[in-house]
């Protein structure tokens, strides 16, 4: 098999990428339409993940978030994106 020198899967994943970050673009401008929702899966303990020490003992490695009812503050960038989030409640 001949080597892939053009990298399709790294180019495919930079094209992902840009979609997601074109979308959340978008909803930190106009919000979220209709009955849309983002799951959006990471690594807790990820380079630029701040969360509260009580969430970080519950969720030591990975955590899930749905994106769609109650959140705020959304910042997308080109490398990443902020939103503030409430759990039981507390912000």
């Amino acid at each position: 098999m001949a080597e892939d020198l053009i990298r399709y899967d790294i180019l495919a994943q930079e094209a992902l990428r840009g979609v997601v970050r074109k979308v959340l673009s978008e909803v930190a401008r106009t919000g979220l339409p209709g009955d849309h929702h983002f799951f959006i899966s990471f690594v807790t303990r990820a380079p630029g993940v701040r969360m509260s020490q009580r969430l970080l003992e519950q969720y030591d490695k990975e955590m899930t978030i749905v994106l769609q009812n109650q959140f705020g503050g959304l910042k997308v960038t080109e490398t990443g994106f902020e939103v503030e989030l409430s759990f039981d409640g507390r912000p």
